[in-house]
């Protein structure tokens, strides 16, 4: 008999197991799975007082997204921040506006950022104000367990033991401190602990021989004094919004570096709102004396906008300027090296990755190399993967670095780096860190897993709130209809979108069968020898081609003369052509897809500007 109860209860607790792994908690998701986790492991380790299972460095919407998701599994997270409060960027930028990505998966719209991004701005309307979202971080994370903050915390030292960070020292109100952690989040905006760890990086624009070509920074603020019942009554006969902006496209602004760009307002509480449109272009962010600079521009420009719209539109007859940022934000700095760099061909191919720890949709922008506030958009992608190799440096096993900061080329970054992206990045974040300290391994490790290891923790990831999905989607060409892959010369157009050397636009519209002029073929081809073979350029060249800068119709004997002269290849005018066709380079382009005296497609140009550009390598 008593024998017999064994067994009932061995076979109760065979069963109690198979439920519990198998049927709970796969069922569990986002805060409830975490808070699972956090049951299970919170009285399973013993800590130091100065030791913790993960630290997060920085409080900015990122740094918070990766310590709670870390603490929710039960285990020691520490958050610290040089700041008072963790308003960070959002509060001293006067951020009041973030919309979540939307990418098209299977031909549907789907929001990509879930999770914690839902959970920190669910409860807030579209525009909110800087004390909205401070209310919103500082109730979220007192709420969370085995989650301490230290404030006005400076980072000062790392140890490092090879490729392991083991401790960084900190300064706390005039006191020294040695703290450890299995793992480590560089969450801060511009990577201090990266900086320490001297993890490698390039900044602006570098990548592409421009070091000090940065996004343009941008410069919020406040007006008071905003009739809203005038407002309600004009938007009933027209469109208040298309006005606004209208008007304030029509300001010239009084700074050379100024610009107005899709300028919009957000409601604030009573008769203020907080006014989007400034930007401050050519600014070399490693010159703290530029920015600085650049922030007074902005301050009296904004002072000389409010008194532009007291007069030319009626809710605003009795504005004032209110207050203004204490920061210009600034969305590209460094670009620290990690163990995979993000491509803008990855975004062109809407490519998925077994590692990968996000999805993201933003458009691929190059506008900040063309200095006049017109739109530059390189790709609109349906949607993409960021991998976890982008978050892991190049020289540090257990570090982790979400944000735009992350190891993305810089044209990739200005889709990448958008702020939703960058917290679903972070949730990312501090799970990972959580599970490499579960299984005794550093995040690096996982990119050496099976690719069913690699789903497993996919799993985990999900059930943790991030929102993933295995995805196949193809970039269409809007010119032809099919897909930009499948394209003759779609190497071209991908090594030229790396260097931001052509624009498919919002509508992802390449013009592959559209007849080319013949200054826009010389402006390319001047631009591809720039980027391409930078030693063959020079004054001789560039005169040359500069004569080709007509509106004239392009023709393959017009083009073949345009690259004989860059060449440096003599012929005889008029039989450029015949030249051309007997060199190597002619036979890259498809039979009869390039003839004397026909027109020559914008899928030739990019290919002949490329190939010639490779030859003056």
């Amino acid at each position: 008999m008593k024998r017999e109860r064994i067994i009932k209860l061995l076979l109760v607790g065979v069963i109690l197991f198979f439920v519990v792994r198998f049927g709970i908690i796969p069922m569990l998701s986002g805060s409830a799975f975490k808070e699972y986790l956090g049951r299970i492991t919170a009285d399973k380790y013993n800590f130091s007082e100065n030791e913790y299972a993960v630290i997060v460095v920085g409080s900015e919407p990122e740094g918070i997204a990766a310590a709670v998701s870390s603490a929710r599994t039960g285990l020691k997270t520490l958050l610290i921040t040089e700041d008072s409060d963790l308003g960070s960027y959002i509060k001293r930028s006067m951020i009041a506006e973030i919309k979540p990505d939307e990418g098209i998966i299977g031909g549907k719209k789907e929001n990509l950022n879930r999770g914690f991004y839902k959970e920190l701005f669910g409860s807030l309307r579209l525009g909110f104000t800087a004390e909205d979202y401070l209310s919103s971080v500082e109730n979220l994370t007192k709420q969370i367990k085995n989650l301490a903050i230290l404030y006005n915390c400076r980072l000062t030292d790392v140890v490092l033991e090879g490729s392991l960070l083991r401790h960084i020292r900190v300064n706390v109100d005039g006191q020294e401190r040695v703290l450890s952690a299995a793992a480590y989040v560089d969450a801060t905006q511009f990577g201090d602990l990266l900086d320490l760890c001297q993890v490698p990086y390039t900044t602006g624009s570098a990548d592409l021989n421009l070091p000090d070509t940065y996004m343009p920074l941008a410069f919020n603020f406040m007006v008071s004094g905003v009739k809203w019942d005038d407002m309600r009554q004009i938007q009933k006969t027209s469109d208040f919004i298309h006005q606004f902006r209208q008007v304030l496209m029509a300001y010239q602004p009084f700074y050379k570096r100024t610009k107005i760009e899709s300028p919009t307002f957000i409601e604030q509480s009573e008769d203020k709102l907080i006014i989007s449109a400034i930007r401050q272009w050519g600014v070399n962010v490693n010159d703290p004396e530029d920015v600085k600079q650049a922030y007074a521009d902005a301050m009296d420009e904004a002072i000389l906008l409010t008194a532009y719209l007291k007069n030319v539109l009626v809710p605003f007859a009795e504005c004032t300027f209110e207050a203004a940022a204490d920061e210009l934000f600034i969305p590209e700095y460094r670009h620290y090296a990690g163990r995979y760099t993000l491509t803008v061909a990855d975004i062109l191919e809407n490519r998925d990755f077994a590692d990968k720890i996000v999805l993201a949709s933003a458009p691929v922008d190059a506008g900040k190399f063309v200095g006049n506030g017109l739109s530059y958009i390189i790709t609109d992608p349906n949607v993409y993967a960021i991998p976890l190799g982008c978050i892991i440096p190049v020289n540090v096993d257990n570090v982790l670095m979400p944000g735009a900061k992350a190891s993305f080329k810089s044209l990739a970054a200005t889709s990448a780096g958008h702020i939703p992206i960058r917290i679903t990045m972070g949730e990312s974040a501090g799970l990972t860190a959580a599970w490499s300290f579960l299984n005794n391994r550093t995040p690096a490790d996982i990119l050496s897993m099976t690719g069913e290891e690699l789903d497993t923790f996919k799993s985990y990831l999900q059930r943790g709130g991030v929102f993933l999905k295995d995805i196949s989607e193809k970039l269409m060409d809007a010119s032809t209809g099919q897909p930009l892959e499948n394209a003759w010369a779609y190497p071209y157009i991908r090594e030229l979108a790396e260097y931001g050397l052509l624009a498919g636009g919002e509508g992802n519209d390449f013009r592959l069968d559209s007849e080319s002029s013949c200054d826009v073929m010389s402006v390319l081809l001047k631009n591809a020898i720039v980027k391409i073979a930078p030693d063959a350029y020079n004054f001789n060249v560039a005169g040359m081609l500069e004569a080709y800068e007509t509106s004239d119709r392009l023709t393959g004997e017009k083009a073949a003369s345009m690259i004989l002269d860059a060449l440096g290849v003599s012929y005889t005018p008029g039989e450029a052509f015949n030249v051309l066709s007997g060199l190597e380079l002619y036979r890259k382009v498809p039979e009869g897809k390039l003839t004397q005296n026909g027109g020559v497609t914008m899928d030739v140009v990019y290919c002949l500007a490329v190939e010639t550009a490779r030859l003056m390598k």
